[in-house]
């Protein structure tokens, strides 16, 4: 016996009017006939009795019907279910990110989600460190960090983000060499491991090591304390952009402080809901993007 077998003993059960229940299968009676007749071979016992007056249920028809319309809509309810999981209305993402998509992972977000949708969405706030180790241990379903990354990762880059000098309003610098001598604050090392590196790097480039008067966990409290006259600090350009009152901001002109932000993920991850979100990833890419322009500064 099949699913159709007892689809076509409910809807016959229902309107009990062969030709009518013929139609609204799509079949012709014969072929409704034989399903039935089937049905009641498998089961061993008469389903209906046709009469003068008309098409009745037998006692075990109506013992089952109950049971039979119950099943069926559990099954139906168990199709759709399974159609909307494939379609990604339905599911889990886990997403990673950083200071540099801030902004961009939300957005996504809120077109991801449509009327209906039951998709649950975990954010983590995490460094590039953090996220790689996260996805390798299956943790996340696609991060936002720095690229580029080698193999097992599939990759799209979606910005790019560089780090800034960033000074006082009323004791302004033009560039990363008059700093030698100023206190520095950065984001510490264990709150982001490579801005901190990289920070360090651009320093030597330029001769010197930083003297770092204190490291802090987020960039908003780096920018209060330079606004409080404690220091110049070194922070991505994206975030700064949208904070920047009250701080004077330059790039490193000359410096290798650019990189490419990306969103990486398992190549093989055929998670419905991370394809739909791939694919809003995709076409944000071919509308192209534009950035805020920024005052060159001196390396």
């Amino acid at each position: 016996m099949s699913i159709e077998d007892w689809q076509a003993f409910v809807v016959l059960a229902e309107h009990l009017h062969f030709a009518r229940t013929a139609d609204l299968l799509g079949l012709t009676q014969p072929a409704l006939s034989k399903r039935i007749q089937k049905l009641e071979d498998d089961l061993g016992g008469q389903l209906f009795e046709r009469g003068r007056q008309g098409t009745r249920l037998t006692s075990l028809g109506e013992q089952l019907l109950g049971r039979a319309q119950r099943c069926l809509a559990s099954f139906h309810d168990l199709a759709e279910h399974a159609r909307r999981l494939a379609a990604g209305q339905i599911g889990r993402l886990r997403i990673g990110f950083g200071f540099h998509t801030l902004e961009l992972v939300p957005r996504l977000l809120m077109n991801l989600r449509k009327p209906g949708d039951e998709i649950e969405v975990e954010l983590r706030d995490m460094s590039t460190k953090e996220q790689l180790l996260a996805l390798g241990n299956h943790q996340l379903d696609i991060g936002f960090l720095r690229l580029p990354l080698g193999p097992p990762w599939a990759t799209l880059a979606v910005s790019e983000d560089e780090v800034v000098l960033v000074s006082h309003r009323e004791h302004p610098v033009s560039g990363l060499p008059e700093c030698r001598d100023l206190p520095f604050i950065l984001v510490s090392a264990q709150r982001s491991p490579t801005l901190y590196e990289h920070s360090l790097q651009l320093c030597a480039a330029c001769g010197f090591h930083p003297r770092v008067v204190q490291q802090v966990p987020e960039i908003p409290t780096a920018l209060a304390l330079v606004r409080a006259g404690m220091g110049v600090a070194l922070l991505t350009g994206s975030f700064v952009s949208s904070h920047e009152a009250g701080v004077h901001v330059v790039t490193l002109a000359g410096l290798p402080s650019r990189w490419q932000v990306g969103a990486a993920w398992h190549p093989q991850d055929r998670n419905p809901v991370l394809q739909r979100f791939l694919k809003l990833l995709e076409e944000r890419e071919q509308q192209g993007r534009s950035g805020p322009e920024r005052t060159p500064g001196h390396g």
